[in-house]
């Protein structure tokens, strides 16, 4: 572990040391961009990378409304330019505040910071920071940062939209900058129209059953209804959305239960069925989803699926391809208590033939 300052250094030579070890993916994640996008890029050597994540904020009736269109076209425009071969992701986190840059490759290195990727942030203010290289932490870090994203992975398309809307914004309203207030959200309207058309299903993991109330084999519960209510936490669910799979694990017994397509939108019970149903106040958001595996569903305890011992199979057959959508080849944010966690394609297609081999 070291420290990173702008005192005596700075950042920009702190975070181009991570790039000089030669990584094939990068994670950068501030809630402020620079004005001129352009100057700060060309300060590094992003030659190496085939991925680059960038997460950032885009938050509604905020000034940054009118400014971070452009710094979003602005950095796909200077990577389609100049790296073309790397793949782009941006991802808008509304809730992010803390600032870190981690490097993937044969070396592993994270700063975690209080410098915006700014140029203030990265020459001139105060700002300190640490550098950690160790495995583990920096696991749970790629989790953390890119497991709860309000709108992952903005395509070209949403960022040109978003784009017009503050250009038009702009022209309509030439004084903004004396208004306290941006009375518009520009990325839900962009984002959601075309998310809700065409988009290819996530796949996320969710446990169901708590520590108090687990999911016991000796019980031989029946999840056949073909129709069921997916329950999360008081923590509004992020990323969940109609057409996306999820395949649910019992707390407790640690097996796989069944798996569902989301037919429905986000919905919150009333205070009368929390009341009826106490559980139901620990996880009041839900959503409805039609099961694809009702038969397994009714006499899952008979196979008793391990989800862990699934997860080393798939480690053993397919040793370099991530678990989890964020890059990982672990489950532990599961463990840390998360409701949910957004797994790959490959992993959950494995999931699911584990539990289709079963039937018939």
């Amino acid at each position: 572990m070291e420290l990173t300052s702008n005192i005596g250094s700075n950042h920009v030579t702190a975070i181009q040391r991570q790039l000089s070890s030669a990584p094939n993916r990068f994670i950068l994640a501030s809630p402020y961009l620079a004005s001129d996008m352009v100057s700060l890029l060309d300060k590094f050597d992003f030659s190496s990378l085939n991925r680059l994540d960038i997460v950032t904020t885009f938050k509604a009736k905020d000034p940054e409304q009118l400014t971070k269109p452009f710094q979003l076209r602005d950095i796909l425009v200077y990577f389609q330019d100049k790296y073309p071969s790397i793949k782009l992701k941006i991802n808008i986190d509304n809730q992010l505040h803390g600032k870190v840059y981690m490097a993937f490759g044969e070396m592993l290195s994270a700063i975690v910071t209080s410098a915006n990727f700014t140029q203030s942030g990265m020459y001139s203010n105060h700002e300190w920071g640490l550098r950690i290289a160790d495995e583990q932490t920096i696991g749970e870090l790629l989790e953390q940062v890119l497991g709860d994203l309000d709108y992952p992975e903005l395509t070209a398309t949403q960022i040109n939209k978003a784009k017009l809307f503050a250009e038009q914004y702009l022209r309509s309203n030439p004084d903004w900058t004396k208004k306290p207030d941006i009375p518009v959200d520009i990325i839900s309207t962009i984002y959601s129209t075309e998310a809700a058309k065409d988009k290819e299903p996530l796949y996320f993991l969710k446990p169901i059953g708590s520590s108090e109330h687990p999911v016991r084999l000796e019980d031989k519960n029946d999840y056949s209804d073909l129709h069921q209510n997916l329950h999360f936490s008081k923590r509004k669910p992020k990323g969940v959305s109609k057409g996306d799979i999820v395949i649910t694990t019992g707390v407790g017994c640690g097996s796989l239960i069944s798996y569902f397509k989301v037919t429905g939108s986000l919905n919150l019970v009333t205070e009368a069925e929390a009341q009826a149903e106490s559980w139901k106040e620990r996880w009041p958001w839900y959503m409805e989803a039609r099961s694809y595996s009702t038969e397994f569903g009714r006499d899952w305890w008979k196979f008793d699926i391990k989800r862990n011992k699934a997860l080393m199979e798939f480690r053993e057959a397919f040793p370099d391809t991530p678990v989890t959508s964020a890059g990982g080849f672990g489950l532990g944010t599961l463990n840390m208590g998360s409701d949910k966690v957004q797994i790959t394609k490959e992993f959950g297609d494995f999931l699911i033939a584990k539990i289709n081999g079963t039937e018939g």
